[in-house]
């Protein structure tokens, strides 16, 4: 067996002395130490050491070697030996006979294909013959890897009949081997697959599913192993039986005249993935038009072996796997005589019926998985809290009642709080208005009208609109002399309901949602502390005994703090756990008094509709209102 030496051993001429020795070459002392590495001493002694004359002999009669014939190819791909390589190992010329002549090969001779079995195995170890990789939108099912998912693929009808009919030996490229039989895999059951040592392609055979098959083994006893539905079908309905031969990248290099015909495609549509059948002399088109219907075609020089024959030269096309199709009917797939040597027993409708083919299954499972996610969507969506869009409750009745069109419009939302402090304003004076119920995150052009920023609420009497609720509150006391919510008559008292209105807007607003929105623990603490510390305030400048802030009635003071004490008990204690008041104590007294006071109660909504539309503020999720995310930045509220 011919054994090509390490690279660092010299290559010259059989009689330099350099390279024979008489005595004789002992081993490497760093390699004598290894327990499996041959140390025989005659292991590099040449039988022409002692024998000058045969070493005479032998030079004469390699110089008188026929040349060795050029590749027979003008390309090579990168993973396939090149020329090189092969001149190394196999086809020593004149000037380079190899380090010992008596080791050179014998010469090939110019009528034997250039092509040593070794360097078929070694293409077999170099070409990767598993399946490749997975590439865009491909799939892995059955035993053709990349397999491509073309629901409309061009002509599909035409290309399923030759398929399903395969009438004559088919060839085709790789894209249309992955884009084609995915729609054809339903008649066909795979059976086998026979590898080859010295060739560079693999066979794959299959029967026609409509010959049934048997009933099959017992059934596992195995909890663990998954149970498959399969029935027995009707035998030997169908004898046919195909042979898919896939073969490798530089395949056709490699079997030279044993290789299949290419497939030929429309000239009209030539593509780098096409491959051309070769032209014989006389049909050669010429000029530009020759070039273009057949751009790897070789010029006929005698340049390629001096045979006068046209040889395909490699291009990209070739550096990619291709098929053939072709039916084996009681033609040997397993070395047997068996079934008949025509076509299906059935027709391609019949098949159909049997099983769906790739693609369809695979658009069937994608539509089921699109359908899990839009359930588990729905579902998730259905379990989550949102905002309600409709006042309920006694709030539900009091907007109804103020339903009519009217020149005092109130814009506004059910679980806003600063809503419910103009609503109060509104219930508590007893003037006539229309209350217009609006989603806040959805502003209409009536609302932007009045407030570009689309915030409520708002207020539009005629023609005038205006918004921002301390705003209009004071614009009601304006207009409305009849149950003040100021006390009348003492300025400085008016002007110290306004010192702490602000002080609820500036201070136990910002803290409230503070606290709401924190999700940290330690965070919440402080927050309901920095809460409680600010009611503290108004507790000790509100009027002793109460049990409003400025005594027996309902003031300005109570209405701009109402909706939040109301929120205090239906949101945050069922999120953050907040206290309800200590009994005895003037805040429980003040809390009592907002909760029974009856505009409070005409404008308040029912438990779950605060439940549900707060969710959002205490998960803290992202953009859930401007106030959300004024309270996350850290700046004053809108």
């Amino acid at each position: 067996m011919d054994v090509p030496l390490p690279h660092h051993f010299a290559t010259g001429h059989p009689l330099d002395p350099n390279l024979f020795h008489p005595q004789l070459h002992h081993g490497h002392p760093s390699l004598t130490a290894q327990n499996d590495f041959d140390t025989d001493p005659f292991q590099f002694t040449s039988p022409l050491d002692h024998q000058p004359q045969l070493q005479l002999q032998h030079r004469v009669a390699f110089d008188q070697r026929p040349p060795i014939p050029p590749p027979r190819f003008q390309e090579l791909p990168s993973n396939v030996p090149g020329p090189e390589s092969l001149n190394n190992d196999f086809t020593r010329n004149s000037t380079q006979p190899g380090q010992f002549g008596i080791l050179t090969p014998h010469p090939q001779m110019p009528n034997q294909p250039h092509i040593h079995h070794e360097v078929l195995g070694r293409l077999q170890n170099e070409i990767d013959l598993r399946p490749v990789a997975v590439q865009d939108g491909g799939t892995t099912e059955g035993h053709f890897s990349n397999m491509k998912i073309v629901p409309n693929a061009p002509d599909l009808d035409t290309w399923r009949t030759k398929l399903f009919d395969v009438d004559d030996t088919l060839t085709l490229t790789e894209d249309q081997f992955q884009t084609y039989f995915p729609h054809i895999d339903n008649v066909y059951s795979h059976r086998s697959t026979q590898k080859y040592k010295r060739k560079p392609l693999v066979s794959h055979y299959f029967d026609c599913r409509m010959k049934g098959r048997p009933p099959g083994t017992a059934k596992s006893e195995d909890p663990n192993k998954k149970k498959r539905k399969r029935q027995a079908r009707e035998r030997d309905l169908c004898d046919v039986k195909i042979k898919i031969t896939e073969y490798f990248p530089g395949a056709r290099q490699i079997l030279g005249k044993d290789a299949p015909a290419a497939p030929v495609s429309d000239p009209s549509t030539v593509n780098d993935t096409d491959f051309f059948l070769t032209p014989q002399p006389g049909n050669m088109m010429q000029g530009q038009q020759h070039s273009r219907q057949f751009p790897f075609i070789a010029p006929n020089d005698g340049s390629m072996g001096g045979e006068g024959m046209m040889r395909l030269t490699q291009s990209s096309a070739d550096a990619r796997r291709f098929y053939t199709i072709q039916r084996v009917n009681g033609n040997g797939a397993n070395g047997k005589n068996d079934g008949s040597a025509g076509p299906h027993k059935h027709s391609l409708e019949d098949s159909d019926r049997i099983k769906k083919n790739s693609v369809l299954r695979h658009m069937l499972k994608v539509e089921k998985e699109k359908k899990k996610t839009e359930t588990m969507a729905d579902d998730t969506k259905s379990n989550q809290k949102t905002y309600h869009k409709k006042a309920t409750g006694e709030a539900l009745v009091t907007a109804k009642k103020h339903s009519k069109d009217h020149e005092l419009k109130l814009y506004g939302s059910c679980f806003c709080p600063f809503v419910q402090r103009v609503w109060i304003s509104l219930q508590f004076k007893g003037l006539a208005y229309q209350y217009i119920e609006i989603d806040p995150y959805k502003k209409p052009e009536s609302l932007l009208a009045i407030n570009p920023r689309g915030l409520v609420p708002a207020l539009k009497h005629g023609d005038w609109g205006c918004y921002e609720s301390t705003v209009l509150m004071e614009y009601l006391e304006d207009i409305s002399n009849s149950y003040p919510l100021f006390p009348p008559g003492d300025a400085k008292l008016r002007a110290q309901c306004r010192l702490w209105a602000d002080h609820i807007n500036r201070h136990v607003v910002p803290a409230f949602y503070n606290y709401l929105q924190a999700q940290e623990i330690t965070i919440q603490m402080e927050n309901a502390s920095k809460l409680q510390n600010e009611i503290s305030k108004l507790i000790d400048v509100a009027h002793p005994s109460g049990p409003y802030f400025l005594g027996t009635e309902i003031s300005y003071v109570d209405v701009q703090i109402a909706p939040w004490i109301v929120r205090m008990r239906r949101v945050l204690t069922p999120y953050r756990g907040w206290p309800e008041p200590e009994a005895g104590s003037r805040w429980a007294s003040w809390v009592d008094a907002i909760e029974n006071d009856p505009h409070v109660k005409a404008t308040t909504s029912t438990d779950d509709l605060y439940l549900d539309s707060y969710e959002r503020y205490a998960e803290n999720r992202p953009n859930t209102s401007q106030v959300a995310n004024a309270v996350n930045e850290g700046r004053g509220l809108p």
